[in-house]
């Protein structure tokens, strides 16, 4: 095939990737929002309680054709929800990404995890309601609340406790530490309620903080629940006490949270707060909850920031947490880099013993060159550079640095185009994930 016949191909190609990319930037102007899919991050794994709520509402949304576009759940676990809140904390405002988030948002910021709370986002709703339980294993000697708190105040930092690290759970703990002056537990990681069954069961843990859902499923593996910490009890648990009833003044209740970017515009968030109280109110999703045992619960407007701002009281009631005493990992890896350019730089003076050792003056060059190119294309895509044109630069200036005879412009140019922009297109609109 005649090579200009070759080029013609691929400036086809390439143009009809970056006319796809304009397009998809452009395609909100002048189209009644939503005019694409709508991308939910929960932060959590598949399968666990978050994403199976979010399941839920968007099977009452689809069934029930309550969005003219669809709904896609992308989960972002890890850091404890840290990952999936930043993702869509730093996403374009433009109301096609929402995160579901219960109080962790809120008890992070606390927890020292991160240094941002509700502030940095635009609150939509508030979505079901989420009793929590405090149990220890039926074997246990501790038959009330009572018994556990004063058994922590007489042997402050021997009960293990396990916690989500950062989590409601974890706040719910330190609340009743602060509600019973000399009560101190001894906290351990346990991730989730499976998690922490497995360890009171195997011995490993003395008590732990479930959700009513999921004390309802494992009461029957080995669990006595001590307290439940709403205002009252639950028609399904009628003979577990509120922790109130045995005079601890604490009640904690959790919902799943609905956020927008900050500055999201007002008639997209007022939007979506519809969409999800007509979800709420599907036969689909109410039966669902009921078997789930959650209560259908709905907060919009003035109502849902004014339980914001009680919930952050509760948070900020037991003082900021202190921040694990760990090893100052980007000093190390900086630390590191530099003794390995240090070794490549005096490489070429080595013994003449070590042959791998010797790196020429150019070699070190194209390494410094290429370590270079890579922050600056990180730094530009962390400040808002588009993915697909910054990723074009990187690919060509990379080849120019790495040519070990002289390059030919053109080919170079549209083999980083079209490597750049059709990752771009695949992963957007194939995977369907965001990029910068």
């Amino acid at each position: 095939m005649p090579r200009a016949v070759v080029h013609a191909i691929l400036l086809a190609v390439i143009a009809l990737l970056v006319g796809a990319d304009v397009r998809s930037r452009m395609k909100d102007e002048g189209v009644e929002y939503p005019g694409r899919p709508i991308k939910l991050v929960v932060p959590f794994n598949p399968g666990g309680g978050s994403d199976t709520f979010a399941r839920i509402i968007k099977a009452g949304i689809d069934e029930n054709k309550l969005l003219p576009q669809p709904l896609v759940i992308i989960n972002r676990p890890g850091g404890s929800s840290t990952i999936g809140s930043r993702y869509v904390r730093d996403a374009k405002p433009d109301g096609y990404t929402l995160l579901m988030l219960h109080d962790a948002l809120i008890t992070a910021k606390y927890a020292g995890n991160v240094t941002y709370g509700p502030e940095a986002f635009e609150p939509v709703a508030g979505t079901g309601k989420i009793d929590l339980v405090v149990a220890v294993h039926e074997d246990s000697p501790y038959q009330t609340l009572d018994d556990l708190l004063n058994d922590a105040a007489q042997k402050p930092g021997e009960i293990v406790y396990g916690v989500n690290m950062g989590a409601p759970a974890h706040f719910l703990a330190l609340r009743l530490e602060a509600a019973r002056p000399g009560v101190k537990f001894r906290y351990t990681q346990a991730g989730d309620g499976t998690d922490r069954l497995q360890k009171l069961v195997g011995g490993h843990i003395q008590a732990a903080t479930f959700s009513a859902t999921e004390y309802l499923s494992f009461r029957e593996k080995g669990l006595r629940g001590l307290a439940i910490f709403d205002k009252e009890r639950r028609a399904s648990l009628p003979d577990l006490p509120t922790a109130v009833e045995q005079g601890v003044d604490v009640v904690e209740v959790n919902m799943q949270y609905w956020w927008l970017p900050k500055w999201t515009p007002q008639d997209r968030v007022d939007y979506l707060a519809d969409v999800l109280r007509r979800a709420m109110e599907t036969d689909t999703v109410r039966k669902k909850l009921d078997e789930l045992q959650m209560e259908p619960r709905f907060l919009a407007g003035a109502e849902h920031r004014a339980n914001l701002v009680e919930r952050e009281q509760a948070a900020a009631s037991v003082g900021a947490q202190p921040k694990p005493d760990l090893p100052d990992f980007p000093l190390l890896v900086g630390g590191a880099l530099v003794i390995l350019l240090g070794t490549i730089a005096v490489g070429g003076k080595s013994d003449e013993r070590i042959p791998t050792a010797r790196f020429s003056p150019l070699a070190i060059k194209r390494v410094g060159g290429l370590l270079g190119l890579s922050v600056l294309t990180v730094l530009a895509m962390t400040f808002g550079s588009p993915f697909a044109w910054t990723a074009s630069g990187f690919v060509f200036l990379a080849g120019l640095l790495l040519s070990t005879t002289r390059p030919n412009w053109l080919v170079l140019a549209e083999t980083a185009l079209l490597i750049a922009f059709g990752i771009q297109f695949l992963l957007t609109n194939v995977v369907v994930t965001d990029l910068p």
